[in-house]
């Protein structure tokens, strides 16, 4: 952290900190490290996040899918490497989304938000699950965000997405609220 890429924040631990990219010079670099690394194309991921901040969610979730078949292990089947794989690909939202992960808000956590940072724009609440049967999954992740309310302290538009894997295999499903 010494070398400027990260500005620390704050320690949560010993071993842990709370950390944030300095400048856009630094991020743009970050965004070119994450996209090489992934072999995500830079252009294809600002499309897909784009589609889903205007509700293009055919695009979004077809999008998503290629995302998911080039990017992820057939053997690295669990809920987190799905959720940490979309958090990555939200650096793309800096300076317009404040983006969480397991932000503690209404009755749990949410996997991850984003909170516009303009009144005009559309937050959106992500909730992830895997397993075999994903139709049923996906179902369970938006009610999840419903039934928690984890739009709680956001206001305007919410865009609540449930979005269930099963190895390469995803589904999805939505709902938009107003509060």
């Amino acid at each position: 952290m010494n070398s400027g890429y990260l500005t620390a924040l704050r320690r949560v631990d010993e071993n842990t900190a709370v950390v944030k990219i300095p400048n856009d010079e630094v991020m743009s670099e970050f965004q070119m490290l994450i996209a090489e690394i992934s072999g995500i194309d830079g252009l294809d991921l600002k499309q897909m996040m784009s589609c889903l901040l205007n509700k293009d969610m055919k695009l979004f979730l077809e999008l998503y899918q290629e995302i998911v078949l080039s990017c992820t292990s057939y053997m690295d089947a669990r809920e987190n490497a799905y959720h940490m794989l979309f958090f990555g690909m939200c650096i793309t939202l800096r300076g317009s989304y404040r983006v969480t992960s397991n932000l503690e808000t209404g009755y749990g956590r949410s996997d991850i938000t984003l909170q516009s940072l303009s009144p005009k724009n559309i937050n959106v609440i992500v909730e992830f699950k895997q397993g075999e049967d994903i139709a049923q999954l996906k179902e369970q992740a938006l009610q999840q965000i419903l039934d928690n309310q984890y739009y709680t302290g956001l206001s305007g538009e919410v865009l609540c997405v449930g979005i269930a894997h099963n190895k390469k295999h995803c589904e999805m499903t939505y709902k938009v609220i107003n509060i």
